[in-house]
């Protein structure tokens, strides 16, 4: 007699025998659509939980599939929300996905932002998307394309920005322009600021404020940009990625991440390679810059939020530098003959690092006291072989910021803070020295310097709401400048060492704003800043220290309006008038040495407008026109240089007429792209106003198509035109430029022809 036990088992097994071939029959099928339009979708992804299998819609967004046994299936589209749905047996699905606006922003093109209309100045955002419209390897096309803002660019190494026409008289880098990344400062002890060696692909996106008017950063006369980094809301979640890009003239530039971030989005951690070289259009112009960056994110209800920044950079770029009129129009390959004939270059490494944390300190009734501190250290080390002579220098910079703000408890992510009181302090160690050179092999000493760079910001500023819609904003700031130079080689027995400090410095800042509704806001500004002098500009024509040297400083005024109508056109429409005064001219004393002079005082009177209009805006297309117009007329009040009296000329360097206008196109189902035009104005190359640069007009294109192939796998692939219509002009002008030796001056930096290039993205989801 079989047991009971034994008959049970021998039941289940039968049972289960014939149980499985019905399970591993289970078929689905269905149809895809979008919600509210019934409209078939093509390419939708669906995958299995435990089996992994998938199916993708069809061209009538039909899909089939067969499960081993019940299961949950993962229904995703790319520009729509993604559903889950169980099934338990055969069954024939009728799904509908609907949109979701937060994924179609993700991939969203649309002009520069307007996020603040409670701001009393004139303020721009560069979102992540504006960066992606161009091919990644430099912000010159984006920065260009903001009202009021220049960037010329010689070489992706050499570039100079204006705002307002400030830093303009720079020779060969940017000056007088504050720039930051999150908290760190990117500008030196004596001003120079230099964001070449950032990487795009680390930014979320770029603040840029025009004038003195971000308090909070210094009162740089020019104005301040601000690189920030992803913040909580723009966390990607955990995934490694690679981009590749190649283009006309050997461009290569590869970006590789891996990206990790926890489930609640209180933990982020980047981890970013990049490398982007060249040979270059012109000649002895070869480009080399590798770099790996760590970004670290926690945030804590509890313990606050602290950030991790560390990044190093190498970088090798020869130098092809600027050529005269002739070798423009007819060889504008060719590197200046003295550049190309020791291929002079620069070589460099750099650490950018730093250390903030930010915590809730006490609570108030409706209000709360947050601290935000920061450490930063930076340090350069460098050698550049000239025509002159080779320089070898180090710079080490470290320095700490703290701010105190006021905030309300509503949880408001537009609300400013009702009262900020900070501190800044910096200090730089800068050391170099000058060897003679024998066609770029390194020989006798010329000089050997050490500088010590110091500068403290003490600052406060406080929004008031005299009413619902009235705001008045009042901020100061307090500057303490000093340097401190030692001269080690004392040649000819001549000891030029020496400190120089600047009086003290204030700069006050009164703004009002008057904001009609949610849509309309009117603002008014009154702002002081100022521009120290570099050591170099210090220095009189025997090296030795001027005191006679002022600060650059000037007083800014403004009034505008910003706002959208029906969510589609976004406006901002701004006037000012700038007075600066104890101008700072560098004068070209040799070949290779430059002083500064206080020559006089400029007025800077403008008109920027913005204009951007969503024409299609739905679930298949996004469609947005812009315009960006800059109409600046500068002149010199009182310019008196040597003998030479140039009051009332045009101010050098800058274009009276500025317009870029475009048009930006997504689609959801991945197509996206843009085509941008840029008009710059003729402006004069010298002080007397004697020659003039040429206009030009320059037009880019790119289109591109991304798509999730699975709910791990995501592709980009894109394809770009830079110069569509291949115009002749100079990317950069060196104003006033010198000639030597009966040689003509040079004043051009020729800009590329017609280039191309392409990119490849590949992301994973861990």
């Amino acid at each position: 007699m079989i047991k009971t036990s034994t008959l049970h088992v021998l039941l289940t097994i039968t049972l289960l025998t014939l149980i499985n071939p019905c399970i591993a029959q289970l078929k689905v099928s269905g149809i895809v659509m979008e919600s509210g339009t019934d409209r078939a979708l093509i390419g939708v992804t669906i995958i299995s939980k435990s089996s992994e299998k998938g199916a993708t819609t069809d061209i009538n967004g039909q899909f089939e599939l067969e499960l081993p046994s019940p299961d949950s299936l993962l229904i995703s589209y790319i520009g729509y929300k993604s559903i889950r749905v169980k099934v338990t047996e055969s069954v024939s699905l009728n799904l509908q996905l609907e949109v979701d606006t937060k994924q179609l922003n993700a991939i969203e093109i649309t002009a520069p932002k307007i996020i603040e209309l409670k701001l009393p100045a004139s303020f721009m955002q560069i979102p992540k998307e504006h960066l992606n419209r161009d091919n990644g390897t430099t912000i010159v096309p984006a920065l260009n394309r903001i009202t009021g803002v220049y960037m010329h660019s010689g070489a992706l190494n050499t570039n100079r920005i204006t705002i307002r026409g400030i830093g303009n008289r720079s020779l060969f880098s940017t000056t007088k322009i504050r720039a930051y990344l999150d908290d760190i400062p990117l500008t030196t002890g004596d001003g120079e600021t230099t964001i070449e060696d950032i990487d795009l692909s680390l930014i979320q996106k770029v603040d840029v404020w025009k004038g003195p008017t971000a308090s909070l950063y210094g009162a740089g006369l020019g104005g301040m940009i601000h690189y920030k980094t992803r913040d909580q809301e723009n966390f990607m979640p955990t995934a490694v990625s690679t981009k590749l890009t190649a283009g006309s003239y050997g461009l290569i530039r590869n970006v590789s991440e891996l990206n990790f971030t926890n489930d609640d989005k209180t933990l982020n951690t980047v981890l970013n390679y990049n490398n982007t070289s060249s040979y270059g259009y012109r000649d002895n112009n070869e480009y080399d810059r590798e770099s790996l960056t760590l970004i670290g994110k926690s945030i804590s209800g509890k313990f606050g939020k602290t950030t991790l920044f560390g990044s190093f950079t190498k970088l090798k770029a020869f130098i092809p530098s600027s050529i005269d009129r002739d070798d423009y129009e007819n060889s504008p390959q060719n590197a200046a003959f003295t550049w190309g004939s020791i291929k002079g270059f620069e070589d460099y490494t750099k650490v950018i690092s730093g250390l903030s944390h930010e915590i809730k300190i006490a609570e108030l009734t409706g209000l709360e006291i947050r601290n935000r501190t920061s450490l930063f250290y930076t340090n350069r080390d460098a050698y550049e072989s000239t025509p002159f002579n080779i320089l070898e220098e180090n710079s080490s910079t470290y320095g700490l910021r703290n701010v105190i703000e006021l905030q309300k408890r509503d949880d408001s992510k537009t609300n400013l803070p009702i009262l900020s009181i900070g501190i800044e302090t910096f200090s730089e160690n800068y050391d170099w020295e000058t060897f003679e050179t024998n066609n770029g092999l390194k020989e006798a000493l010329l000089s050997d310097n050490e500088e010590e760079r110091k500068y403290i910001n003490l600052f406060a500023q406080s929004y008031f709401e005299i009413s619902t819609k009235a705001t008045l904003f009042a901020g100061i700031n307090f500057n303490n400048t000093s340097y401190d130079y030692k001269d080690f080689l004392k040649s000819d027995g001549l000891d030029k060492s020496g400190n120089y400090g600047f009086d003290y410095i204030i700069s006050p800042h009164l703004g009002f704003n008057y904001q009609f509704n949610n849509n309309v806001a009117l603002f008014s500004t009154i702002s002081h800043g100022f521009s120290p002098p570099s050591l170099e500009e210090t220095l009189t024509p025997e090296g030795t220290i001027n005191p006679d040297i002022q600060v650059e400083k000037g007083w800014n005024y403004e009034f505008g309006a910003r706002g959208n109508i029906d969510s589609k056109f976004t406006y901002e429409l701004t006037v000012y008038t700038m007075h600066i005064k104890d101008l700072l001219v560098a004068r070209r004393v040799n070949a290779d040495q430059f002083i500064g002079v206080n020559a006089g005082e400029t007025e800077h009177n403008g008109l920027e407008l913005f204009v951007a209009y969503e024409v299609i805006k739905n679930s298949n297309w996004q469609m947005t026109p812009f315009i960006s117009y800059t109409y600046s007329d500068y002149a010199f009040k009182e310019f008196v240089d040597e003998d030479n009296d140039y009051s009332g000329n045009n101010l050098t360097g800058t274009p009276p007429h500025q317009l870029s206008a475009g048009v930006d196109f997504n689609s959801a189902i991945g197509f996206y792209g843009n085509i941008n035009y840029q008009y710059v104005d003729a402006f004069p190359m010298r002080d007397d106003n004697s020659i003039d640069s040429e206009a030009y007009q320059v037009v880019r294109t790119k289109i591109g198509f991304q798509r999730n192939l699975s709910t791990k796998w995501k592709i980009d692939a894109s394809f770009g035109i830079d110069n569509v219509l291949d115009e002749k002009y100079a990317s950069m002008i060196l104003i006033n430029a010198g000639s030597f030796g009966n040689n003509p001056p040079r004043y051009y930096y020729p800009g590329l022809p017609r280039n191309y290039f392409g990119s490849l993205s590949v992301s994973y989801l861990l």
